[in-house]
């Protein structure tokens, strides 16, 4: 069974490994694996606790395993808020004009460990970000182009890309494209 929580400091070393079990198990033929290795380097939960300092406005859930037995270990996450500025800032992208102004919100993350994934897990944590962006008129997202699982997934949740490209040269200059609902 799978709960939905709101993620704390905490849970930043659970979220990090979340992070990248998904990534190995998605993007191997994406992604070059040393840039892989390189953006989700095993570090104790580091970058997701400054993420916490450097991104106030972001909210972050966890979907974890309550059974009994299982101890809630966490076992997904999503991360949410306003819309950031992401073509024209570099990084951290500040958050952009329409989010500022409510007009449009952003789904910036959405990761499940791969042992559960096809689970019902990546669903329930979608439906709870969008709950939690309900305020907003317009949500987007960024997937990354050759990602056709996540592309299908956020097909099915109402998402359709919109025609803006980014190409994140850090990654070995991949192309992510934006959807929108």
């Amino acid at each position: 069974m799978v709960a939905i929580r709101a993620a704390s400091p905490a849970d930043a070393g659970a979220v990090a490994a979340v992070q990248r079990a998904s990534w190995l198990a998605a993007y191997p033929d994406i992604i070059e694996s040393t840039l892989i290795e390189q953006a989700v380097r095993p570090d104790g939960g580091a970058r997701v606790r400054q993420s916490f300092q450097v991104r106030p406005w972001q909210q972050m859930i966890v979907a974890v395993d309550d059974s009994p037995r299982a101890g809630q270990p966490v076992i997904g996450y999503a991360s949410y808020g306003p819309e950031l500025e992401v073509l024209t800032a570099p990084w951290p992208h500040p958050v952009s004009r329409a989010g500022a102004t409510g007009q449009v919100g952003e789904l910036y993350a959405l990761y499940v460990d791969p042992v559960w994934w096809s689970t019902g897990t990546g669903l329930a944590l979608i439906t709870q970000a969008l709950d939690g962006l309900a305020s907003y008129p317009a949500v987007m997202l960024w997937v990354l182009e050759r990602n056709a699982r996540a592309r299908r997934f956020y097909g099915c949740a109402g998402f359709a890309p919109d025609g803006a490209v980014n190409v994140l040269t850090t990654l070995g200059g991949v192309t992510e494209v934006r959807y929108r609902r």
